[in-house]
């Protein structure tokens, strides 16, 4: 009896350091703090304009655990060394208990000092896992050239969106401490510093680039990631270069989004408006949303091959279907809404100040936040398998929460009402919620193929 009950001791200790058990427990954590965000002090969600300090610390509560579990579907995805997504998936469960911590200690005055030390050892933990898994990658062509030849085009948006992220959660890091502490006992950072304008200038720099950059590196890693999981490399030769052309663009997007965000939080470069109009050129799309938004081009260019490889694969459709409109609503929010306010700034910054206010908090929510989240939720419950009944659940609710929620968003910037976007993301963390619980059920006949 003791050996029994030792063998089943190990076994679920052996379990803990399991990709898919430790992304189970962090789709757990995402539900979970999702589920209850209505209750803590702060966290309203819907108000006119950006997030504030609570939304703000409450968001990264989610996000960041939500860009670990992506790192450990990369490493687990594209066969990591062993012995390095041990350490990354041992790594999640310090991640959570300082994300829960930081969350916490965030409120009582008391406590900012140990609030910002336990936010900072999470974030260093994951920038330090993404390093690590990223250095993993870039060997691979080496250890695998015939595997690296079938998914180049994955391959190289992953590495490439892999690293944007990096380098715009260095920035984030960055930020926190300049915040926090200031730059002014460091010399040669406080010299930098004055050199692009002075500690206000360069923190408002970095913080721009930081969210803005950060999101379009994440879609452009659950592009790829879809392409790997859907197998695209037993396409035919036409749609798997259909495909390659899509990625090969939002490749392009995101160097050219990376280096501009960099020299324009570590250099002096002003980021301009570019086909202005209207009183002192108001009116004019940001160059950098130009850029941001040629990565979810190239999603939609290899949206169709993507599709035609799910069906090779033989893939949930509705998994599929749910999968891909997340992509599509994305560019309907930032391109159809966000580039129409900004060809008529000189409305939206005056008189209808208010409706830009609206579309920023709709937009932050929808696209910045939990269309990312589902889209990754999906993605990831599709490569490690679910009970094939809860996917048709969980992919109604995705498509309904989509296309709800992105309508929601121009309604809510049209009229200042919330209430149907709203509903829209209530319906996405219903199946966020969901997507843990499929995962943990006994699979008999999987959507996708295991993977531990």
């Amino acid at each position: 009896m003791e050996k029994r009950g030792g063998t089943k001791l190990e076994t679920w200790i052996s379990s803990l350091s399991e990709s898919r058990f430790v992304t189970i427990v962090i789709l757990g954590y995402m539900a979970l703090f999702l589920a209850v965000s209505p209750l803590f002090p702060g966290v309203s969600w819907f108000q006119l304009g950006d997030f504030t300090l609570p939304v703000v610390n409450y968001y990264h509560t989610i996000m960041i655990p939500f860009a670990l579990m992506l790192i450990i579907l990369v490493g687990s995805m594209l066969k990591v060394y062993p012995r390095i997504m041990k350490i990354v998936n041992y790594s999640a469960y310090l991640v959570l208990l300082f994300s829960i911590l930081g969350l916490f200690f965030f409120y009582p005055s008391w406590s900012v000092t140990a609030d910002e030390v336990f936010q900072s050892i999470r974030d260093v933990i994951v920038v330090f896992d993404a390093f690590l898994v990223i250095v993993s990658l870039m060997v691979i062509p080496l250890r695998d050239s015939s595997q690296f030849k079938k998914i180049w085009g994955a391959y190289i948006l992953i590495l490439t969106a892999g690293i944007s992220a990096e380098i715009a959660g260095i920035m984030g890091m960055f930020l926190e401490y300049g915040t926090l502490f200031g730059f002014s006992s460091i010399g040669f950072m406080s010299t930098f510093v004055n050199s692009v304008g002075g500690s206000d200038t360069f923190l408002a720099n970095l913080l721009g680039s930081h969210s803005h950059q950060m999101l379009p590196a994440v879609m452009g890693s659950i592009i790829a990631i879809a392409a790997v999981v859907f197998r695209y490399e037993k396409l035919t030769s036409r749609w798997r270069w259909l495909v390659n052309v899509g990625l090969l663009v939002s490749i392009f997007g995101t160097i050219s989004m990376s280096y501009v965000y960099w020299v324009s939080s570590f250099g002096t470069y002003q980021i301009p408006g570019i086909f202005t109009s209207g009183p002192g050129g108001v009116n004019g799309l940001a160059f950098d949303d130009l850029l941001t938004g040629i990565v979810g081009v190239g999603g939609m260019i290899a949206i169709a091959g993507i599709y035609t490889a799910s069906r090779v694969s033989r893939e949930s459709i509705s998994l599929t279907i749910s999968e891909l409109g997340t992509w599509v609503a994305a560019m309907f929010v930032m391109v159809g809404i966000g580039y129409l306010i900004e060809f008529n700034e000189a409305f939206y910054s005056g008189s209808g100040a208010s409706y830009d206010s609206a579309f920023l908090n709709g937009h932050m929510l929808f696209t910045f936040f939990l269309i990312t989240v589902i889209a990754g939720v999906v993605v990831t419950i599709m490569h490690y398998g679910i009970h094939p009944r809860m996917s048709n659940y969980i992919a109604s609710l995705v498509i309904a929460g989509t296309v709800i929620g992105s309508e929601g968003v121009l309604i809510y910037t049209m009229t200042l009402a919330y209430q149907v976007e709203a509903i829209g993301l209530i319906l996405i963390v219903a199946a966020t919620i969901m997507a843990p619980i499929a995962m943990y059920m006994p699979r008999d006949h999987p959507v996708a193929k295991t993977a531990a």
